[in-house]
Parts: C-alpha cells; structure tokens; sequence
C-alpha cells in the first residue's frame, strides 16, 4: 500500500506567504536547535491549508545542503501536517499513522509551531 497523497495541486497554497515563510523559519529553528539537521534534511511543503514537515535522513558523513525535493517523493519521512487555522500562531498537528499510511485526524493536536515541532521530533526520535 502506498502512502496517502497530498490534497490539491503541488505548491498551491491559501496560507499567506508571509506566515509560511515565517513558520518555515521557526520550525527550522527547533529542527537545528536539536541537533536533527546534522543527521536529517527538513522539507516543509505548503500545500492547500497545510505545511507538510518531512525529513530525509543525511547520507553518512554527507555536509552537503539538502537536494530539491522531488514532486510526489516518497523517500521522505513524514513529520506530520501543520493546518492553518488563520493565525500564524495557532496550528493543528495531524500525525502521520505509520501502520494504516494516512494521517491521523483523531490525534491532532493544537498549537504553536514550536511547540508542534517538539512533538514531531519526539515521534522521529522513536
């Protein structure tokens, strides 16, 4: 069984740029301030109301900066899916089921995209 796809067109986005820009950065900023950029590459993809946080685990050794992630990539590990919620400070987090491959309305969680990054972690930690 494949992996669920993203709604909606690729890069197509109703969240203003401003927010994902800004949002993208803070996310990046947990990512690195863990330490999970030197063994990962993080992709943050705004799509319809969503930013989808995936990671792709670094080849051994490798400093080299994350290649473009491709259309439709599945080598990824996704993190989960941040849904706006019209504010840049408040988000849904909806995990991504492993054992059913879809994500996992039933556990979203809210709130900052700090807070929301923490948890992702903890789920890539595992």
């Amino acid at each position: 069984m494949g992996r669920a796809k993203k709604p909606g067109a690729p890069g197509r986005t109703v969240i203003p740029p401003a927010i994902v820009s800004s949002v993208s950065r803070r996310l990046v900023r947990v990512f690195e301030r863990f330490r999970f950029h030197l063994d990962h590459h993080l992709f943050i993809v705004p799509q319809q109301c969503y930013l989808y946080v995936e990671a792709r685990r670094k080849e051994w050794g490798s400093q080299e900066p994350a290649p473009p992630m491709p259309r439709g990539s599945t080598t990824n590990i996704p993190l989960g899916r941040l849904r706006f919620m019209g504010k840049g400070d408040r988000w849904e987090w909806d995990p991504y089921s492993w054992s059913d491959e879809f994500w996992d309305h039933r556990e979203a969680v809210i709130g900052s995209p700090e807070d929301l990054m923490l948890a992702m972690l903890q789920a890539l930690a595992v």
